[in-house]
Formats: C-alpha cells, structure tokens, sequence
C-alpha cells in the first residue's frame, strides 16, 4: 500500500513539475524552429529573366533536345551553372516552356542567375542572334558557333530556344 501511495505522489509531482517545465522547453525548441524557418536556403540552380524562373539541370553536348517540361540544360561551354568560375554556360530550353520567353529579351535586359554554389549573379543582355542549327546567323555564312560552345569567352550566359524547326534564338548575357 505503502509502494502505491509513494508512486502516486512521484507520478503527481512528475506531472506538477512536468506542466512547468515542458512549455519552456516547447517555447524554446519553438524560437529555434521559427528561427531556422526564417533563414532562407540559398537558391541553387535557376535562371531567371523577363519575370519568369526556370531551373537548371547540368547537361552535356552528348544531348540532342531540350529537356521537357519547365526546365532548361547546361549544354555547351562550362556545364556547371557557375557565376565565379570566368566562363560561358550555354543553356538550352523549349520555347513552350518558361524558357520561351528568352525571345522577349532584347540588349540590355537583366538576366538573373543562381548558381550551383548558392551565388547569384545579375547579366546583361549583351547580343541577340537568330542562329542556324549549324551554327551560322540565319540568312549568312557567319559561323558563331565558338562563340555559342566555347566556355573560355570570360563570365557570361548564352541562351537557345527554337524559333523553328531550322532557327533557334540566342541571347548571350554578360
């Protein structure tokens, strides 16, 4: 009898002391959580421009099409989507997607990017180009192709999109 009464008065005392010391606890473990939720993760990995965002994907010129759905893909020069390393990132898209909208881009417009690192990095519209599947600005004989591939031209974007089954539109950013 002695064992049950000695327990009840532990069980009591645990729950008495238990309701004050559990809400600090929680209160605690709360700050922290709404703490932690408040400091945002950096952004990795998107492209954003004429107000729209895209996600990147790493790629390789091994790729004969664009991703499908609302992404776009490293293609030619550095195929990691840096904003530090001082190379060209050429990234391809559909023109039904998001990515599309790169033909609303004209010289000067902003293009932001967010790289793999978590840095982010605001180019400029610096050339737009309507570009042959060879390479060559459509209606010429002038090959820009090196200058689509080629990651050693400094720090900068280079983005395509189909105009057509031929044509594609290229904006390179810097």
């Amino acid at each position: 009898m002695k064992f049950n009464h000695i327990g009840v008065l532990i069980a009591s005392a645990v729950m008495a002391f238990g309701s004050f010391i559990v809400p600090a606890t929680a209160s605690a473990a709360g700050t922290q959580t709404v703490a932690a939720a408040t400091k945002k993760a950096p952004v990795r990995n998107k492209i954003s421009f004429a107000g729209v965002t895209v996600p990147v994907v790493k790629g390789n010129m091994h790729v004969t099409s664009a991703p499908h759905a609302n992404v776009a893909q490293t293609w030619g020069g550095q195929t990691t989507l840096s904003t530090t390393d001082h190379q060209s990132t050429h990234m391809i898209g559909h023109n039904n997607t998001s990515f599309g909208k790169i033909v609303k881009l004209k010289k000067g417009s902003a293009v932001t990017v967010h790289d793999v690192n978590g840095k982010t990095r605001v180019y400029h519209v610096t050339k737009v180009l309507n570009v042959t599947d060879q390479g060559y600005i459509n209606g010429t004989k002038t090959s820009v192709y090196k200058q689509i591939v080629n990651a050693n031209q400094g720090e900068q974007v280079v983005l395509q999109t189909c105009l057509s089954e031929t044509v594609n539109r290229l904006v390179w950013a810097r």
